[in-house]
């Protein structure tokens, strides 16, 4: 028998290279996203090989987490695990800050994921011995000049899944973070690709992430989906409130 998972931020970069991952041996996947068309892409790509449901949520909105859980009782569901990958990122230095993008950066970043958990750890909507996990970044241990908000974010981020560990070991649910430098995905190429223009203008080299940063160069998504599998199954289950960081070569 398969399990059962929820992906929050299902629908790009390593969300949907866990889904991509997951889907294999999985009953269920719920899957949660912005993106109502990629949601359905998603749902008819698999259809016939696992059971998807999207829930098409913004998470600005902590409000209404529960709609995201309905399913679950709805259709009988109690779920072995939970990602947490969906992020909002930003630069900007700190003498321009704007509080509004800040309250944004945390909501989405931090905020979220403890109101997603907190619904997660009803005995109604999960079982004893699930996992949580968390896409933190580097940043959080690694502030960068631009960085403020984004790394205080992922910092508030890693505070909470450990201490979500301890509470949460009652029904031995485990709770990790996975801490990835830059990873490979649209936003993050797209986001290098500006950056090399800027260097290379500057006559600073190539690509500061790639060449000078991150030793090892981009961390491809299915990776980080790797370490998301294994934090899901049962060989991880003596692995709890840990900070795993996977810095492709960055020095901290």
């Amino acid at each position: 028998m398969g399990k059962n998972y929820l992906i929050i931020g299902a629908t790009s970069g390593i969300g949907e290279m866990c889904v991509h991952r997951l889907v294999i041996d999985s009953d269920y996947l719920l899957l949660v996203g912005r993106n109502k068309s990629k949601l359905n892409e998603l749902e008819q790509q698999y259809a016939g090989k696992t059971r998807i449901i999207p829930v098409c949520y913004d998470l600005m909105d902590l409000d209404h987490m529960e709609t995201i859980f309905q399913v679950c009782t709805e259709n009988q569901i109690k779920l072995d695990g939970m990602v947490y990958t969906a992020g909002m990122d930003g630069t900007w230095p700190i003498k321009v800050n704007n509080t509004e993008q800040m309250v944004q950066m945390m909501t989405v970043n931090c905020f979220a994921f403890v109101e997603a958990a907190r619904k997660f750890y009803s005995t109604r909507i999960s079982n004893d011995a699930s996992s949580i996990i968390a896409i933190s970044s580097i940043a959080s241990r690694m502030p960068e000049v631009g960085m403020s908000s984004y790394s205080a974010s992922k910092a508030a981020l890693n505070s909470y899944v450990k201490t979500m560990a301890k509470e949460y070991i009652r029904r031995k649910i485990r709770v990790n973070a996975i801490l990835p430098g830059a990873v490979s995905t649209p936003m993050a190429r797209e986001k290098e690709s500006l950056l090399k223009n800027v260097t290379s203008v500057a006559g600073k080299g190539s690509s500061p992430v790639s060449d000078h940063v991150q030793k090892l160069g981009m961390i491809p998504s299915d990776i980080i989906a790797a370490y998301v599998e294994f934090l899901l199954s049962d060989q991880s289950y003596y692995t709890t409130g840990e900070l795993i960081t996977i810095g492709a070569g960055r020095v901290y």
